[in-house]
């Protein structure tokens, strides 16, 4: 009964958003060379993606009701989007750096190291930015996972609100409809 369900743009387009979500970071993960550079202008462009996608599923809500809807109604889509995309996110993190590929972070921190002694960086620098990777293998651990999926529905859940407000829209009272005093 999923067609005529309040849900259905919301679970279409969160599971639409999951699979972009896990292409963006295939390509991410197994096409960059390891290049942290490239990793992160990968990671903000797939952001950015991700958030246009929780955009579109706000205009297709509205859209599906007609043009119009309350911030509530177009957030509830959003929300259960938000929910889709990140429980895919955190599926494909655990699966991939646990099976597929479980020494990424330290090829990872191992081409880092390389890219910054390249770059003459001093050595105190060094060993701050290496100080990020100590902690990376505790992202697929099962707590790490929980805490990534909270937060970044958290912060999701934030451009969700701003897209809901910027996308209500209630019908226009003509002056002939409205209640007379």
């Amino acid at each position: 009964m999923l067609s005529d369900s309040k849900y259905k743009v919301g679970i279409q387009y969160g599971i639409i958003t999951g699979i972009v979500y896990i292409v963006l970071l295939f390509i991410r993960y197994r096409f960059t060379d390891l290049n942290t550079n490239y990793i992160g202008i990968l990671a903000i462009i797939s952001y950015l993606v991700i958030l246009v996608m929780f955009l579109v599923t706000g205009i297709m809500r509205r859209k599906q009701l007609g043009g119009f809807a309350e911030m509530k109604v177009i957030f509830q889509s959003i929300f259960i989007a938000i929910l889709i995309t990140e429980l895919c996110y955190v599926v494909f993190n655990w699966i991939y750096l646990k099976y597929v590929d479980p020494g990424f972070w330290e090829k990872l921190r191992t081409a880092s190291l390389e890219l910054l002694k390249k770059a003459n960086i001093p050595q105190d620098q060094i060993d701050e930015q290496m100080k990020g990777f100590k902690d990376a293998d505790q992202l697929t651990k099962p707590m790490g996972l929980i805490k990534g999926y909270g937060s970044s529905v958290v912060i999701d859940s934030i451009f969700g609100l701003l897209f809901a407000s910027l996308l209500r829209k209630k019908p226009t009272v003509i002056a002939s409809d409205a209640p007379k005093n």
